[in-house]
Formats: C-alpha cells, sequence, structure tokens
C-alpha cells in the first residue's frame, strides 16, 4: 500500500493544471495508480515508493521515494541468485522538479 509517503505538492498542481498527459509520460491516478503501486510492492517488497507516472510507450514507471524520483521498468526484473527482485534504477532525479523538467525533454523529443 501507500506507506506513510505522501506525493509533493507539485503531483498534485500538475492535475489542477491539466498536466497529466504529457507524452510519453502520464500521471497515474485513481485504481490505475493503486494497481500500480501494489504491482510495484509485491515485487519490491519494503521499498515503500509510490508511482505517480508512466511511460505510454514502455513499461517504465516514475516512483516518489520520499525525497526524490526513481524511475523502473517493474516489468522487465532483474533476480537476484535467491529470487527476489533485485531495485534498480533507469534513472534518478533528486526531486520532482527535476523529473518534471526531464519529462518536458521528452515530450519535445518524443515522436
Amino acid at each position: 500500500m501507500m506507506q506513510n509517503l505522501s506525493l509533493p505538492v507539485l503531483y498534485d498542481r500538475m492535475i489542477e493544471c491539466g498536466v497529466i498527459d504529457l507524452e510519453p509520460w502520464a500521471l497515474l491516478r485513481g485504481s490505475e495508480q493503486l494497481q500500480r503501486t501494489q504491482h510495484v510492492d509485491e515485487l519490491f517488497p519494503g521499498w515503500g515508493v509510490i508511482p505517480f507516472a508512466r511511460r505510454t510507450d514502455n513499461d517504465e514507471v516514475a516512483c516518489w521515494t520520499g525525497g526524490s524520483v526513481v524511475v523502473i521498468d517493474d516489468f522487465d526484473v532483474v533476480r537476484a541468485a535467491g529470487g527476489e527482485a533485485v531495485r534498480r534504477a533507469i534513472s534518478e532525479y533528486a526531486s520532482m522538479d527535476e523529473w518534471l523538467i526531464a519529462a518536458v525533454r521528452d515530450f519535445i523529443e518524443f515522436d
């Protein structure tokens, strides 16, 4: 579940301003966000991240860690020798602001 984390104010502001589909990124909301959160929690127990956006052209999902953003692929999972999923970030951002700037760059470059 959502742990004790909450998403930054910027997430709510993006929704209020209608910035929910910034191709190729789309904000996760409602049941879609809940399902993705449950999936990530099952794969990576105890990590406690909150998925808040997904790429529409692949399986990447941006997750809030409580202080930064990690982008992961929760369907292309590397397993350790014991079978547990290895936590690995495709990219990391120091804040949601930095992730949003990168998402805007992706939007500009996306065809």
